[in-house]
Protein backbone atom coordinates (compact mmCIF):
# COMPACT_ATOMS: atom_id res chain seq x y z
CA UNK A 1 0.00 0.00 0.00
CA UNK A 2 2.91 2.58 0.85
CA UNK A 3 4.06 1.86 -2.85
CA UNK A 4 0.47 2.52 -4.12
CA UNK A 5 0.89 5.98 -2.70
CA UNK A 6 4.13 7.24 -3.70
CA UNK A 7 3.44 6.47 -7.10
CA UNK A 8 1.75 9.30 -8.74
CA UNK A 9 4.38 11.39 -7.31
CA UNK A 10 7.04 9.05 -8.75
CA UNK A 11 6.45 8.84 -12.30
CA UNK A 12 6.01 12.70 -13.28
CA UNK A 13 9.64 12.61 -12.25
CA UNK A 14 10.64 10.28 -14.27
CA UNK A 15 8.43 11.70 -17.04
CA UNK A 16 10.18 15.06 -16.62
CA UNK A 17 13.82 13.80 -16.45
CA UNK A 18 12.85 11.89 -20.02
CA UNK A 19 11.81 15.33 -21.45
CA UNK A 20 15.29 16.75 -20.50
CA UNK A 21 17.08 14.17 -21.84
CA UNK A 22 15.58 14.75 -24.91
CA UNK A 23 15.97 18.26 -24.91
CA UNK A 24 19.26 18.12 -24.66
CA UNK A 25 19.98 15.38 -26.91
CA UNK A 26 18.03 17.75 -29.74
CA UNK A 27 20.36 20.68 -28.74
CA UNK A 28 23.43 18.44 -29.15
CA UNK A 29 22.07 17.24 -32.44
CA UNK A 30 20.76 20.84 -33.55
CA UNK A 31 24.46 22.45 -32.15
CA UNK A 32 26.30 19.64 -33.97
CA UNK A 33 24.43 20.31 -37.55
CA UNK A 34 25.53 23.86 -36.76
CA UNK A 35 28.81 23.51 -36.51
CA UNK A 36 28.90 20.91 -39.63
CA UNK A 37 27.34 23.69 -41.88
CA UNK A 38 29.84 26.11 -40.61
CA UNK A 39 32.98 23.87 -41.04
CA UNK A 40 32.02 22.98 -44.45
CA UNK A 41 30.93 26.50 -45.64
CA UNK A 42 34.58 27.58 -44.47
CA UNK A 43 35.99 24.65 -46.11
CA UNK A 44 33.96 24.26 -49.06
CA UNK A 45 32.46 28.38 -49.84
CA UNK A 46 34.96 30.48 -48.06
CA UNK A 47 38.09 32.36 -49.09
CA UNK A 48 39.17 31.11 -45.67
CA UNK A 49 41.36 28.27 -47.06
CA UNK A 50 41.34 29.36 -50.52
CA UNK A 51 44.42 29.26 -52.72
CA UNK A 52 46.90 32.15 -52.43
CA UNK A 53 49.74 30.48 -53.42
CA UNK A 54 50.79 28.24 -55.83
CA UNK A 55 54.40 26.64 -55.91
CA UNK A 56 56.17 23.94 -58.35
CA UNK A 57 59.02 21.64 -57.93
CA UNK A 58 60.87 19.30 -60.06
CA UNK A 59 60.26 21.42 -63.47
CA UNK A 60 63.82 22.01 -64.56
CA UNK A 61 63.36 21.55 -68.36
CA UNK A 62 60.01 22.88 -68.56
CA UNK A 63 59.90 25.47 -66.13
CA UNK A 64 57.28 27.10 -63.31
CA UNK A 65 55.30 28.87 -65.65
CA UNK A 66 53.99 26.81 -68.06
CA UNK A 67 53.17 24.28 -65.17
CA UNK A 68 50.98 26.83 -63.31
CA UNK A 69 49.61 28.15 -66.35
CA UNK A 70 48.15 24.54 -67.53
CA UNK A 71 47.13 23.70 -63.74
CA UNK A 72 45.07 27.04 -64.17
CA UNK A 73 44.20 26.80 -60.22
CA UNK A 74 41.78 30.18 -59.97
CA UNK A 75 43.11 31.84 -56.55
CA UNK A 76 40.85 31.40 -53.54
CA UNK A 77 39.39 28.71 -54.68
CA UNK A 78 38.76 26.35 -51.42
CA UNK A 79 41.46 23.81 -51.31
CA UNK A 80 38.95 21.62 -50.24
CA UNK A 81 37.45 21.93 -53.56
CA UNK A 82 40.64 21.43 -55.51
CA UNK A 83 40.12 18.73 -58.26
CA UNK A 84 43.71 16.99 -57.75
CA UNK A 85 43.40 14.45 -60.92
CA UNK A 86 42.14 17.34 -63.30
CA UNK A 87 45.02 19.42 -62.59
CA UNK A 88 47.97 16.77 -63.05
CA UNK A 89 45.57 15.52 -66.16
CA UNK A 90 46.60 18.66 -67.47
CA UNK A 91 49.89 19.48 -66.26
CA UNK A 92 50.62 16.20 -67.93
CA UNK A 93 50.19 16.88 -71.27
CA UNK A 94 53.72 18.85 -70.91
CA UNK A 95 55.50 16.35 -73.63
CA UNK A 96 58.59 16.64 -70.70
CA UNK A 97 56.31 15.85 -67.86
CA UNK A 98 56.47 12.01 -66.67
CA UNK A 99 54.18 12.49 -63.41
CA UNK A 100 52.63 14.67 -61.52
CA UNK A 101 51.66 15.24 -57.56
CA UNK A 102 49.26 17.27 -56.34
CA UNK A 103 49.25 18.55 -52.58
CA UNK A 104 47.47 21.02 -50.17
CA UNK A 105 49.52 22.85 -47.57
CA UNK A 106 47.16 23.80 -45.48
CA UNK A 107 45.93 26.81 -45.10
CA UNK A 108 46.43 28.57 -48.33
CA UNK A 109 48.81 26.93 -50.35
CA UNK A 110 49.40 24.26 -53.61
CA UNK A 111 52.59 22.33 -53.93
CA UNK A 112 52.94 20.87 -57.81
CA UNK A 113 55.27 18.28 -57.43
CA UNK A 114 56.57 17.27 -61.07
CA UNK A 115 58.63 14.39 -62.42
CA UNK A 116 60.31 15.40 -65.40
CA UNK A 117 61.31 11.98 -68.27
CA UNK A 118 65.17 11.53 -68.56
CA UNK A 119 66.91 11.56 -71.64
CA UNK A 120 68.32 8.26 -73.18
CA UNK A 121 69.11 8.90 -75.78
CA UNK A 122 68.21 11.23 -79.32
CA UNK A 123 66.99 10.41 -82.76
CA UNK A 124 67.74 13.01 -85.67
CA UNK A 125 65.52 15.25 -87.10
CA UNK A 126 65.90 17.81 -89.88
CA UNK A 127 68.91 20.21 -88.51
CA UNK A 128 68.43 19.08 -84.89
CA UNK A 129 67.66 16.05 -82.17
CA UNK A 130 64.71 15.01 -80.65
CA UNK A 131 65.39 13.51 -77.05
CA UNK A 132 64.10 10.25 -76.19
CA UNK A 133 63.51 8.84 -72.57
CA UNK A 134 63.78 5.12 -71.95
CA UNK A 135 59.99 4.18 -72.52
CA UNK A 136 60.80 5.43 -76.07
CA UNK A 137 58.59 8.96 -75.87
CA UNK A 138 59.71 11.83 -77.91
CA UNK A 139 59.90 14.94 -75.46
CA UNK A 140 61.76 17.96 -76.62
CA UNK A 141 64.29 19.47 -79.42
CA UNK A 142 67.68 20.51 -79.01
CA UNK A 143 69.63 21.93 -81.89
CA UNK A 144 72.85 20.49 -80.97
CA UNK A 145 73.30 16.54 -80.13
CA UNK A 146 73.62 16.38 -76.21
CA UNK A 147 76.97 14.91 -75.29
CA UNK A 148 76.70 11.59 -73.86
CA UNK A 149 73.80 10.66 -75.25
CA UNK A 150 73.23 8.02 -78.04
CA UNK A 151 71.93 8.53 -81.71
CA UNK A 152 69.27 5.83 -82.17
CA UNK A 153 67.92 4.99 -85.34
CA UNK A 154 65.00 3.42 -86.61
CA UNK A 155 62.99 3.46 -89.28
CA UNK A 156 59.43 4.98 -89.37
CA UNK A 157 58.09 2.32 -91.14
CA UNK A 158 59.26 0.05 -88.11
CA UNK A 159 57.11 1.75 -86.02
CA UNK A 160 57.59 1.85 -82.59
CA UNK A 161 58.78 -1.78 -81.66
CA UNK A 162 62.12 -0.81 -83.90
CA UNK A 163 62.41 1.53 -81.44
CA UNK A 164 61.48 0.15 -78.24
CA UNK A 165 64.05 -2.94 -79.55
CA UNK A 166 67.23 -0.38 -79.77
CA UNK A 167 66.41 1.65 -76.29
CA UNK A 168 66.26 -2.36 -74.81
CA UNK A 169 69.28 -3.15 -76.17
CA UNK A 170 71.19 0.27 -74.72
CA UNK A 171 69.57 -0.70 -71.49
CA UNK A 172 71.06 -4.36 -71.63
CA UNK A 173 74.84 -3.02 -72.32
CA UNK A 174 76.91 -2.92 -69.95
CA UNK A 175 77.66 0.55 -67.83
CA UNK A 176 81.34 1.00 -68.92
CA UNK A 177 80.57 -0.35 -72.89
CA UNK A 178 77.02 1.62 -72.61
CA UNK A 179 79.27 4.89 -71.96
CA UNK A 180 81.20 3.99 -75.20
CA UNK A 181 78.06 3.46 -77.91
CA UNK A 182 77.81 6.38 -79.89
CA UNK A 183 74.95 4.86 -82.45
CA UNK A 184 71.94 2.32 -81.83
CA UNK A 185 70.53 1.31 -85.14
CA UNK A 186 67.38 -1.02 -85.18
CA UNK A 187 66.05 -2.15 -88.99
CA UNK A 188 63.76 -4.06 -86.57
CA UNK A 189 63.01 -5.53 -83.46
CA UNK A 190 65.83 -8.89 -84.80
CA UNK A 191 68.20 -6.46 -86.36
CA UNK A 192 70.12 -4.24 -84.32
CA UNK A 193 73.52 -3.11 -84.36
CA UNK A 194 75.49 -0.51 -81.93
CA UNK A 195 78.33 1.82 -83.53
CA UNK A 196 80.90 2.70 -80.64
CA UNK A 197 83.70 4.84 -79.58
CA UNK A 198 87.06 4.44 -82.55
CA UNK A 199 84.85 3.23 -85.50
CA UNK A 200 84.40 -0.13 -83.81
CA UNK A 201 80.60 -2.16 -84.28
CA UNK A 202 78.69 -4.20 -82.62
CA UNK A 203 76.62 -7.33 -84.32
CA UNK A 204 73.78 -7.36 -81.59
CA UNK A 205 70.93 -9.19 -83.45
CA UNK A 206 67.85 -9.50 -81.72
CA UNK A 207 66.75 -8.82 -78.43
CA UNK A 208 66.46 -12.33 -77.03
CA UNK A 209 69.38 -13.23 -74.44
CA UNK A 210 69.94 -9.53 -74.09
CA UNK A 211 71.53 -10.14 -70.32
CA UNK A 212 74.14 -12.91 -72.04
CA UNK A 213 75.22 -10.93 -74.76
CA UNK A 214 75.70 -7.65 -72.97
CA UNK A 215 78.26 -10.13 -70.44
CA UNK A 216 79.93 -11.73 -73.58
CA UNK A 217 80.29 -8.31 -75.34
CA UNK A 218 81.92 -6.98 -71.84
CA UNK A 219 84.77 -9.71 -72.37
CA UNK A 220 85.13 -9.37 -76.10
CA UNK A 221 85.83 -5.70 -76.16
CA UNK A 222 89.01 -6.66 -74.40
CA UNK A 223 90.28 -8.40 -78.07
CA UNK A 224 91.28 -5.60 -80.49
CA UNK A 225 88.95 -5.71 -83.06
CA UNK A 226 87.06 -3.78 -85.60
CA UNK A 227 83.73 -6.19 -85.50
CA UNK A 228 82.27 -7.74 -82.50
CA UNK A 229 79.47 -10.28 -83.40
CA UNK A 230 77.62 -11.42 -80.48
CA UNK A 231 74.54 -11.99 -82.09
CA UNK A 232 75.29 -15.89 -80.91
CA UNK A 233 76.20 -15.31 -77.75
CA UNK A 234 77.70 -18.47 -77.12
CA UNK A 235 79.87 -18.63 -79.93
CA UNK A 236 80.87 -14.64 -80.49
CA UNK A 237 83.03 -13.81 -82.87
CA UNK A 238 85.58 -10.18 -83.83
CA UNK A 239 86.89 -9.43 -87.25
CA UNK A 240 89.56 -7.07 -87.90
Amino acid sequence: MPATRSSPTRYPGRAHAARRVRLRLVLVVLSLSALAAVAGWVLLVSSLFGVATVTVSGSARVGAAPVVELAAIKAGTPLARLDDAGIARRVGRLPAVRTVQVRRDWPRAVRIIVQERVPAAVRAQGSGYVLVDRTGVAFDTVARRPQGLPLVTAPLGAGASALRAALDTLDAVPAPVRDQVTTVAATSSREISLRLTRGRTVVWGGTDRAARKGAVLAVLLSRKASVYDVSAPDVPTTRK
